[in-house]
């Protein structure tokens, strides 16, 4: 299980790339000081296989606490077209992308409203939806809002961003069931998938 956010759309959703990720070979990670893992220094290992090693600069090590922060680049966003809907996916929407970033940041945000704003010029209108996956039954609760493009500004993706989408809601109504049906209590909350419809301002 985990938290989902993605793009919905009934036009092509335009894939960006973070210019903070990308692959390469064991032997470029090596030419440029990077610590790999001892099993990718193996001899049965191609070492000029270029998609072999993930290097990313989105997290920096805090020598003082050991842990791997966010670097806060506002570019560090991905945006990856979906092969296919999966369960979890209840937009009616056609086309679905996935977004990938390190976290929110007010330039990230910034960089999200651009897209949107994009996207717009040539669709009436975008969702955006954040979802926790792993739970399709009961159905979820979907929570939309329907916001004009004009009014969509960082601090409602922050909003959207810091929803809890792991708590679920009591079902209001249920009878009890049997014992050896083994159903589990959690199983009779529901989950909520928050989405904002986003609308170009030349819709009526």
């Amino acid at each position: 299980m985990s938290a989902l956010i993605y793009f919905a759309s009934n036009n092509h959703l335009k894939e960006i790339t973070s210019p903070h990720n990308r692959m390469m070979s064991v032997n470029e990670a090596l030419r440029l000081g990077i610590e790999i893992p001892d099993m990718l220094n193996l001899d049965q290992i191609d070492k000029d296989d270029p998609d072999m090693l993930l290097w990313s600069d989105s997290y920096v090590k805090n020598e003082e606490t050991g842990m791997y922060e966010d670097s806060g680049f506002d570019d560090d966003i991905s945006i990856s077209p979906m092969d296919g809907k999966t369960e979890d996916i209840l937009t009616e929407k056609k086309y679905c992308a996935t977004l990938s970033w390190p976290g929110y940041t007010k330039g990230r945000a910034q960089q999200l409203i651009a897209y949107i704003k994009e996207h717009l010029k040539y669709s009436p209108e975008i969702e955006l939806w954040h979802i926790w996956m792993g739970k399709s039954y009961p159905t979820p609760d979907i929570k939309k809002t329907h916001i004009r493009i004009e009014d969509l500004d960082t601090e409602a993706i922050k909003k959207l961003y810091e929803c809890s989408v792991w708590e679920t809601e009591s079902i209001a109504c249920h009878v009890q069931v049997p014992h050896d049906w083994n159903i589990a209590e959690d199983e009779m909350n529901r989950d909520i998938h928050y989405c904002y419809v986003i609308v170009s301002s030349h819709v009526s």
